[in-house]
């Protein structure tokens, strides 16, 4: 998730304080399914469900697209990966491609305002450096020159005893032995060295067949760093997948807003699936607004865990009920507005409180009254 806010800048970039800003800002954590988690202090939020980073990516995010189904006949996908962080989302996604029979092109544009998560992404210890070492050759194909750039500050996160135990152990090795990260010389020669050893590692041992590698150079993967309203005004669509991360919508609403929802469409094409982690009254208000059919997602345990948004209703395998409907209608399903995608949330929050009191619609809880609502558990 990232935090798109000008209030919440990324004060890390070109900054002398760049290592206690970010370590400020940002907590390293471990999840209950082993992958490596992250808290945000300035919104006082998480990255990640405390009860598995990889988990939620592969439940929430990727599942969902029952992709054997709707994708596999594509010759071309093209993903929006809305607030990447550290990357399971897109992560996940490349698991499900590196591990099915897809061989068409795919096209993963990752938006995250915190630029040295997305540098540190691939060196994490994230659950599938062991059995999937292709998805760090990917992500470190394209994000090389970038990490060589920045290296003073991925060099200490990476070596730092205080981190070492988030960090993919052959990542720390190789690092060590081939001291990439302290040339200042060269950069396009080291930058091959690297990813030839990477190379290696990641492929060249375990896929003696040509199939992966072939499969794997049909990936492109590219980074942007504003606050995602800004890069999706300059973003082309169509894109026939969106991951939709951002924290939670009443912590931070600046990408929950209808306009955002709005833009999002006009990014969509009549098959395009838009996820989310959101069960919100009012998230699934303004997705509809906006142009979509929304849907519910369920865990394997049963509980409804996020938001299903799509142009085709075939794809919504468990659409909204009457008491979902009527949530929207109450004060609950207010959403927020924001009419040029460039108010603070402070802003985006104080517009939203006054239009709820005039709308004086019923309250949810005697709504509630009335209607037995669905048991949730799961961030709103």
């Amino acid at each position: 998730m990232c935090a798109n806010d000008s209030n919440i800048t990324s004060k890390y970039e070109d900054s002398p304080n760049c290592f206690s800003s970010f370590e400020n800002e940002v907590r390293f954590q471990f999840t209950q399914d082993g992958s490596t988690g992250l808290y945000n202090t300035s919104v006082e939020d998480v990255y990640h469900s405390i009860y598995g980073a990889k988990t939620e990516a592969e439940e929430k995010f990727v599942l969902p697209l029952n992709f054997e189904n709707n994708f596999i006949n594509k010759n071309n996908i093209k993903v929006l990966d809305i607030c990447y962080g550290i990357g399971y989302n897109t992560k996940a996604f490349l698991k499900k491609i590196i591990t099915t029979n897809y061989n068409g092109q795919i096209t993963i544009d990752a938006l995250e305002y915190n630029k040295n998560l997305v540098l540190l992404s691939p060196f994490i210890k994230d659950g599938y450096e062991d059995k999937y070492p292709e998805i760090s050759f990917i992500l470190l194909r394209a994000l090389a020159g970038e990490i060589h750039s920045s290296s003073d500050f991925i060099k200490y996160i990476i070596t730092h005893p205080q981190y070492r135990k988030f960090i993919a152990p052959f990542y720390r090795r190789l690092i060590k032995k081939f001291k990439y990260l302290t040339y200042s010389y060269n950069p396009l020669e080291s930058n091959n060295r690297f990813l030839h050893n990477i190379y290696y590692h990641c492929i060249s041992p375990r896929n003696k067949k040509h199939l992966k590698p072939l499969k794997i150079n049909k990936i492109i993967f590219n980074s942007y760093y504003e606050d995602a309203r800004k890069s999706i005004k300059l973003l082309n669509g169509p894109y026939d997948i969106i991951f939709l991360d951002a924290f939670t919508p009443t912590k931070l609403p600046t990408l929950w807003s209808y306009d955002f929802f709005k833009r999002l469409n006009s990014l969509s094409n009549d098959d395009t699936i838009l996820l989310t982690y959101s069960n919100s009254a009012a998230v699934r208000h303004a997705m509809i607004d906006a142009g979509f059919y929304a849907g519910k997602l369920f865990d394997k345990e049963g509980r409804c865990c996020g938001t299903i948004a799509t142009h085709n209703k075939n794809f919504i395998l468990n659409p909204l009920n009457e008491y979902d409907c009527g949530l929207m209608k109450t004060g609950a399903g207010v959403y927020y507005r924001d009419k040029d995608l460039n108010l603070t949330a402070a802003e985006i929050l104080e517009e939203y409180a006054i239009r709820k009191k005039e709308l004086n619609l019923e309250s949810s809880s005697h709504y509630n009254k009335f209607h037995k609502r669905e048991k949730v558990n799961a961030k709103i």
